[in-house]
């Protein structure tokens, strides 16, 4: 069964250099659903897209960042979300609403652009050899994968003539790591503890800002960037057809 690990949600708009100082209005926006921001104390003048600001959720389970040219909702979902997809696309769905209404303090009615990350993995209870195998097969006219310790696989493609959309598709292993761990650590394969497929999927309108400067995302705009972007992944695990077991 696919595991939907992870989703971030991000709108760029034009840079605002000072954004840091908004902080107190962007935590009455979110008052309920997250707390106190971290204020990163970087000097206004460098890199814009260095977050200013850090929000986590009262649940912990997501954090919005605010940098000078963009917001960004990132969610890590519990093992009863993991399983079904629609749980996410539901939580997202409130999110998205929020992130919009928090670029109206910055005076900007609409965003360059948006778009939705999705993280999935495909566990499998064979190991490395089992795992590459398969996507050599689906996704190499080579299929040999004599030597071979990692593959990924990632293509690009337009849709509609708006949307641009990139998929990854690799093998990933796990293994299980102490918090308290300092200093350089030996990954072993033999110690790894799950392996499986990982497909990252990033679903933007950012074709559209490319083609026409002038062009501007919406919220309906991001309904249908997420609505397209969980599509394209469904429809990506359906023709990986499972990990291998």
């Amino acid at each position: 069964m696919p595991r939907y690990v992870q989703n971030s949600f991000n709108v760029v708009f034009p840079r605002h250099a000072t954004i840091r100082r908004l902080a107190n209005d962007f935590e009455d926006r979110l008052k309920g659903h997250y707390l106190q921001p971290q204020i990163i104390g970087v000097p206004d003048e460098l890199d814009p897209e260095v977050p200013r600001l850090i929000f986590g959720s009262v649940h912990g389970f997501s954090q919005i960042v605010v940098s000078q040219v963009g917001i960004v909702l990132n969610v890590s979902y519990s093992p009863d979300y993991q399983g079904d997809s629609h749980k996410g696309k539901n939580y997202l769905a409130e999110r998205i609403a929020i992130l919009f209404d928090l670029i109206t303090l910055l005076g900007e009615k609409s965003p360059y652009f948006c778009g939705l990350s999705t993280k999935v993995q495909l566990p499998c209870t064979g190991g490395d050899e089992e795992v590459l195998a398969h996507l050599a097969k689906l996704l190499l006219k080579n299929e040999s994968t004599t030597g071979v310790h990692d593959l990924n696989v990632k293509t690009t493609n337009v849709v509609d003539n708006r949307f641009f959309s990139n998929v990854s598709v690799a093998n990933y292993r796990t293994w299980n790591i102490a918090s308290d761990v300092q200093g350089v650590m030996s990954l072993s394969d033999k110690d790894a503890i799950a392996h499986g497929i990982e497909i990252t999927a990033d679903f933007n309108d950012r074709y559209s800002y490319n083609q026409d400067k002038s062009y501007r995302s919406s919220l309906d705009q991001a309904k249908i960037v997420m609505e397209y972007g969980f599509a394209q992944v469904e429809r990506t695990v359906e023709t990986i057809g499972g990990a291998p077991s």
